[in-house]
């Protein structure tokens, strides 16, 4: 035992190390109290299996994502073809593959892939950057892919990708007027799209998942009388355990509103969190860990010698602390529903893992931050 201890060695950021270990215990005491007995010990062998799989990968040179990238961003179109062919249908959404058994939804490949790539490409291609057509063909191209792929099954995880980046553009300091207009240009097409579903009917058989779309933002605008799964129940049930748990919570395991709640150890695990443990424990403590983990990924960022590594770093970061802003924003009612985890303690198989993996990834430019190969990878 003691051979083995010498040889697991925690490399690079320890604050993110510890910000990692805090909210995965703290994930494990949620769940067994949104979910129960039955579901935690699945929880527990999938964060071992996640945080195992962040420390293998924290042991690589990060200049090896480079390639890993390219290889994941076309092994992700062809998974994201394949789920809206021949995955199971789940609420009108075909965004899940079963392999030996095992499911997973290809988007989690897709969102940690297409970072990497587009980073590979703003440090690569970063000469013919300095024109719009440049900014479109090298970046903005594969980014649009991605996206009209996830769109018909995930409209928010397709808007995810794309703030994601929009913001690894800012961060390359891509010209801010090519940001902006390609911003407009987005606002402008998801009004367009919102109104073909609504009034085109046509578009439901195209898409069946924008009714839900439709639904959803209409019922956060104008909330009906007869609410639905999909039309403000979700969103009240939250904000109820939310008032619940006031400042100090009803306590650890008497969450009523879990009972209630829709995906409550999931998409509205943050609502269960502050009813138990009040907005102190269960809402400020939260935010400052993921604010702390992107405050040192981006002073990982600053300390890199490499673009590449403080692209992905920074990247990485944003990633997972902008979903995890979107789902409490959810959760307290500020924006629509959208059915994104809460990165680190939602419960989930393929959301923990890639969660881990991104974090292992962060580690590894921490770890080796001075590798300036990564033009060669």
């Amino acid at each position: 035992m003691e051979s083995i201890s010498k040889n697991i060695k925690l490399e690079g950021d320890r604050t993110i190390w510890g910000v990692v270990l805090f909210l995965g215990l703290f994930s494990i005491l949620i769940v067994y109290s949104a979910a129960g007995i039955s579901e935690i010990f699945k929880h527990v062998i999938r964060l071992s299996i996640g945080i195992g799989c962040m420390y293998l990968v924290h042991q690589l040179k990060f200049k090896y994502f480079s390639r890993l990238g390219v290889l994941g961003f076309w092994i992700s179109i062809i998974l994201l073809i394949c789920a809206l062919l021949f995955g199971p249908s789940i609420n009108a959404a075909n965004r899940w593959l079963d392999i030996a058994g095992h499911s997973f939804q290809p988007s989690d490949i897709a969102k940690l892939s297409i970072i990497l790539f587009v980073a590979r490409q703003l440090s690569k291609q970063r000469d013919f950057l300095n024109e719009f057509k440049g900014v479109i063909w090298y970046v903005l191209a594969p980014i649009i892919l991605i996206c009209f792929l996830i769109l018909p099954a995930d409209f928010s995880t397709a808007a995810l990708v794309f703030a994601n980046g929009l913001m690894l553009m800012f961060i390359a300091k891509v010209n801010l007027k090519y940001i902006f207009g390609i911003l407009g240009i987005a606002f402008f097409g998801g009004l367009m799209l919102y109104g073909t579903a609504k009034y085109v009917p046509i578009m439901n058989d195209i898409m069946p998942r924008s009714t839900t779309w439709v639904s959803r933002i209409d019922g956060f605008f104008s909330p009906s009388e007869n609410h639905n799964l999909d039309e403000g129940y979700q969103s009240n049930q939250g904000k109820i355990a939310i008032h619940k748990g006031g400042l100090f919570g009803v306590g650890p395991g008497k969450s009523v509103q879990r009972h209630f709640v829709y995906a409550s150890s999931s998409d509205f695990i943050f609502a269960i969190m502050v009813e138990e443990y009040g907005l102190i424990i269960g809402a400020f403590l939260p935010i400052l860990l993921y604010m702390i983990l992107f405050f040192r990924a981006v002073r990982i960022t600053n300390k890199s010698e490499s673009q590449f590594g403080g692209l992905i770093a920074s990247g990485l970061a944003f990633s997972l602390v902008f979903q995890a802003m979107i789902n409490m924003a959810v959760a307290v009612g500020i924006i629509p529903v959208t059915g994104q985890t809460l990165p680190l303690i939602s419960m989930g198989g393929t959301s923990i893992l890639f969660s881990c993996i991104t974090i292992g990834i962060i580690l590894s430019v921490s770890r080796d931050s001075t590798d300036r190969n990564y033009a060669t990878a």
